[in-house]
């Protein structure tokens, strides 16, 4: 039986506060080893964490895994010591005082990328933890030291590798043979559950051999073709702290002009090290602008994170890679709630059942967008590439200091945006810079926004995906697109920019479970609810509205199970945090106008409410978010919102006394 919530909700915060409803301590997965697997294969997984007693399942989010529970063992005190994380999990000292050992089955038609999974307890849902499938040969770290050269263990390519950092400063050596002229892609993963900052990544260094009188065995450091440095997202089901991690050495690829032996090692940059260490190394041939199987990718992404732009207070940072569709017009029309492409409004109210099924926009809404290739020279005033409206171009900045100009004509009041895709290398190495000039060469406004934060003497400064604004004169009007630093470029410095009206529509809808302030963003609490029966859990859901969009959203809650309800309540106390994020601009104080950077944002609670009498669930199940924009009466299609991981449970009391029987 599924029960459904209709709440027509403004989406608009209302300062009275909610009591928290967190109740006992939730099971928290601390580590786990291996990392991942191979397609079609079986291995054994062990897990540690805190409040595990009485698990008896292992729920994989995606579906497509299983695993049996063939261990589950309390740690004695002395391992509790040992089993300790080193950091705290939102603020709490967490230790780790059980350990599972799991058999995991992978299919042979498994998904490529991170599979999540969670352990199920009489206490409800775990956190998740994240499972890399890949499709090469897995080979296992060697039981033998192998933390120099000479020691090296050796490794076919292509391979996958699970090993482990278990001790302070340690760095594990391996080898492998090359062609003249041959290009090796490698990649680490490292992962220890939640409470890691970035500081404890993994990170390569390859190195060749350079014999000499005094040192036979000596090796000496490559100077790595591909980017040192990288900015990698956290996953949500991985966030305390951040949002993201400048990484080191994580992803890199060389060409290795002669043949031979050469040698690769793994550590951190601070040297952290620990029995709960674990990594994955990816080594594979190819070229360094082929498509990469990213380690840390998920394989099955919630189908409603629609990423918009970046922003401080989204929590989610690398949108500069993500595709520009060259139906993107229809997408965002799609996202409206008005009249698509042909001037035919959408369904009315009555009519909303019938469009539920929808997945995307139909063919009468699809409108390709013209793209066009950058040419050369276009970096000067007198001979600039142009552009239409609206349009795609497709360039790159060639060399350290390229200027590429493009002129396109509008209207006075005409409302536009533009949007900017870096497809190879982004942020931090290619950070594009954009201006938009008009007729006489005076910037008008750039995709740098400026904000305040900290104790009020932060400045930060970000490069922005999208920028929009508003015309004010008819003319011609000149697009400035660059790299910020002038001391980069390249083949890789690749951009596309799309020049469009501006579409007012629904953009990114977020769902908070709490939130714990942190030095950087803010976090949620947890990620699942597990509700008790006669208790209740509250959930915020923040909108994000783009580009002057002035509707409401229609909330739809689907897959509730017998019992529970969800009901629109008064603001959470933290709401207003969550809305502000911690950014803020102090009084009298002039600052880059929000509006051409940062949506509107705006937030509903939703309270869920499990009736005493409301049946245990057997099974985890995801309670699906749905939104709808409604403009003037009209409703349109519902747009995944994002899925939240549900267990109903049983009162704290019965479960303590079953886990004592036990």
């Amino acid at each position: 039986m599924y029960l459904r919530l209709i709440a027509a909700a403004l989406c608009l915060a209302a300062p009275l506060s909610a009591q928290s409803t967190e109740a006992v301590t939730e099971p928290k997965l601390l580590s786990h080893f291996p990392l991942g697997g191979q397609q079609g294969t079986t291995f054994d997984l062990k897990v540690s964490g805190a409040a595990l007693q009485g698990t008896h399942a292992v729920w994989f989010e995606g579906g497509e895994l299983s695993a049996s529970i063939l261990k589950l063992e309390k740690l004695q005190a002395a391992s509790e010591e040992k089993d300790k994380e080193p950091e705290d999990y939102l603020g709490k000292e967490v230790k780790a005082d059980h350990r599972a050992v799991l058999r995991v089955r992978v299919p042979k038609t498994a998904s490529l990328g991170l599979h999540l999974f969670r352990m199920v307890t009489p206490r409800g849902l775990s956190n998740a933890l994240g499972l890399q499938v890949v499709s090469d040969p897995i080979i296992s770290e060697t039981a033998r030291p192998h933390q120099t050269a000479e020691d090296s263990q050796y490794l076919s390519v292509p391979a996958v590798v699970n090993g482990r950092l278990s001790e302070k400063g340690q760095r594990d050596f391996y080898a492998f043979r090359v062609s003249r002229g041959e290009e090796l892609l490698f990649a680490v993963r490292s992962d220890l559950g939640p409470s890691r900052t970035y500081q404890a990544q993994a990170g390569i260094t390859l190195y060749q051999r350079s014999d000499s009188w005094f040192d036979p065995s000596r090796v000496v450091r490559l100077a790595v073709s591909g980017p040192a440095l990288s900015w990698e997202p956290f996953q949500r089901y991985e966030r305390t702290r951040s949002t993201g991690r400048f990484a080191l050495f994580q992803r890199i690829s060389h060409r290795f002009e002669a043949p031979g032996r050469y040698f690769l090692s793994v550590g951190t940059f601070t040297g952290t090290g620990d029995p709960n260490h674990g990594y994955q190394i990816r080594i594979v041939r190819g070229r360094s602008s082929a498509p990469r199987q990213v380690l840390g990718k998920l394989a099955h992404p919630d189908p409603g994170d629609w990423l918009e732009r970046d922003s401080a207070t989204l929590r989610q940072l690398g949108s500069f890679q993500r595709p520009l569709e060259a139906d993107r017009l229809a997408l965002l029309h799609y996202r409206s709630g008005r009249a698509p492409f042909n001037g035919k409004p959408s369904a009315p109210a009555e009519s909303v059942s019938s469009q539920g099924n929808s997945s995307g926009p139909s063919s009468d809404h699809a409108s390709r967008i013209e793209t066009a290739p950058e040419v050369e020279p276009n970096n000067s005033f007198d001979r600039p590439g142009t552009v239409k409206i609206p349009g795609l171009i497709e360039g790159r900045i060639q060399t350290p200091g390229d200027i590429d100009l493009f002129r396109f004509r509008a209207e006075a009041g005409q409302k536009l945006a533009f949007e900017i895709e870096t497809p190879e290398d982004s942020l931090p190495h290619f950070n594009p810079w954009l201006k938009l000039l008009d007729g006489s060469g005076n910037e008008l406004v750039s995709n740098i926004y400026m904000e305040y934060g900290g104790d009020g003497d932060d400045v930060n400064k970000t490069v922005e995906r999208k920028t929009v604004f508003t015309i004010e004169q008819t003319g011609s009007y000149f697009l400035q697109i660059r790299e910020l630093t002038s001391v980069q470029g390249g083949p890789r410095f690749r951009y596309r920019l799309l020049v469009r009206p501006q579409v007012p529509h629904l953009g990114r809808v977020e769902i908070s479970l709490g939130v714990t302030p942190s030095l950087s963003t803010l976090i949620d609490k947890t990620d699942r609810i597990n509700l008790e029966a006669g208790q209740a859990r509250e959930m915020v859901v923040v909108c994000e509205k783009e580009e002057g969009f002035q509707g409401n959203v229609l909330l739809t809650v689907d897959n509730l199970p017998p019992g529970v309800q969800a009901w629109v309540s008064t603001a959470a106390g933290w709401t207003e945090t969550l809305m502000r994020g911690i950014q803020y601009r102090p009084l009298g104080v002039e600052v880059v106008s929000p509006r051409h950077h940062r949506p509107q944002r705006s937030a509903t609670t939703l309270v869920f409410w499990a009736s005493p009498d409301a049946p245990i669930t057997g099974a985890p199940r995801f309670l699906e978010l749905k939104a709808r924009p409604v403009v003037d009466g009209w409703v349109g299609p519902a747009l995944p919102a994002g899925r939240i991981p549900f267990l109903a449970v049983r009162p704290a009391e019965e479960t303590q006394v079953m886990t004592s029987r036990r």
